[in-house]
């Protein structure tokens, strides 16, 4: 057996034993790798298949969290600085023979790991969590938009759409039922109710809700002729805020509206890891704070939670009472992203004056 392959499963046996603390994050687990491979005698061939499976993995892991342009200039490491950032994986659907095997994989990654290897090697990276946006697809015809009508083929494309397996970040388009046409009328599209944005929103399940108006430059008779305009819009402060614009050109043999949705899609995966990009060794610092806690077993849930963030080198203990305690949190993220990650742990870190800082469980 390699060297790789029982480091992983010694490392395996740790994080069962301790598993309530290892959970790996969603964007760290890459699943339905495939993987092949002929050797002189199966044994062989089993180890060549699972270290091509680790290294695809984690190309497609660099992929998800790594910029396109940071991406073309990265340098996958080898396997056996991969196999460390590794806390699990499973093995499915294996078929061998002699000389052969093939197997499907699972691979989970330790996300302090993975985002300190990042940082060690200079590689911006974005600090993701699995999410679903809402998209809202209206299109301009003349003076005014349509969303539901059935004279609006961009919606009908969004529903027929299927995520790709790595993508973090699922685009859903509602299924126009009474509700939503309700909730977001043709004619809103920029000056929607936000009470019945966020219904629409939250009937789905998703983050937030992004607009996009398709605005063809010849009009709707000729969508296929010319090219069209995308104005892209967020919808998470209540009202919208104008993101961007793309311009799609028609192409001959192509169909233009379900080119557009790919584009927009793989715009809006980007643009997600932008707002969420991280620049290794900005903002490294010291954070003094006091945490309240109702309980033991909350003031060690608070302390592990901020211990396994990816930020957070150590956290020191200056004084410790039956419902308080003083630390200092040393951290290589700037405060402000560090305390948006926190939140998503469920925990809050608020000033409380003379450069104290309070951090309590939601």
């Amino acid at each position: 057996m390699s060297r790789i392959l029982l480091r992983l499963m010694s490392t395996m046996a740790i994080i069962l034993f301790y598993a309530p603390s290892a959970l790996a994050s969603n964007v760290y687990v890459i699943q339905n790798i495939e993987s092949e491979a002929t050797a002189k005698s199966a044994v062989a061939a089993r180890e060549i298949a699972f270290k091509k499976a680790l290294n695809q993995s984690f190309n497609l892991l660099a992929q998800r969290i790594v910029s396109k342009e940071e991406f073309a200039a990265f340098t996958m490491p080898d396997n056996d600085t991969i196999s460390n950032m590794v806390m699990d994986f499973e093995i499915t659907k294996e078929k061998s023979s002699t000389t052969s095997y093939r197997a499907t994989y699972t691979v989970r990654y330790n996300k302090k790991d993975v985002q300190k290897f990042f940082a060690q090697n200079n590689v911006n990276y974005a600090d993701l969590e699995e999410q679903s946006l809402l998209i809202l697809p209206f299109l301009q015809m003349q003076t005014t938009t349509t969303l539901w009508d059935n004279n609006n083929p961009f919606l009908s494309a969004w529903q027929q759409e299927t995520n790709s397996r790595n993508a973090v970040t699922k685009i859903i388009a509602p299924i126009k039922d009474l509700q939503d046409m309700i909730d977001i009328k043709d004619q809103e599209a920029l000056n929607y109710k936000p009470e019945s944005m966020h219904s629409i929103v939250s009937r789905y399940n998703a983050k937030e809700a992004v607009i996009v108006i398709a605005s063809p430059q010849m009009g709707v008779e000729k969508l296929h002729e010319a090219p069209i305009n995308f104005y892209i819009y967020k919808t998470d402060n209540n009202r919208p805020e104008y993101i961007d614009t793309l311009t799609i050109q028609p192409s001959a043999g192509r169909d233009i509206v379900k080119h557009s949705v790919k584009r927009i899609k793989q715009f809006l995966q980007e643009e997600w890891k932008r707002e969420n990009n991280i620049t290794p060794g900005q903002g490294t610092g010291l954070t003094n704070a006091l945490i309240r806690y109702p309980s033991l077993d909350q003031w060690i849930s608070i302390k592990n939670t901020l211990e396994r963030h990816a930020s957070v080198d150590k956290v020191v203990i200056k004084s410790l009472r039956t419902q308080e305690a003083r630390v200092e949190i040393y951290h290589n993220w700037p405060l402000d992203r560090l305390a948006v990650s926190l939140e998503r742990g469920g925990l809050t870190i608020n000033p409380i004056g003379a450069g104290l800082y309070e951090v309590r469980r939601k």
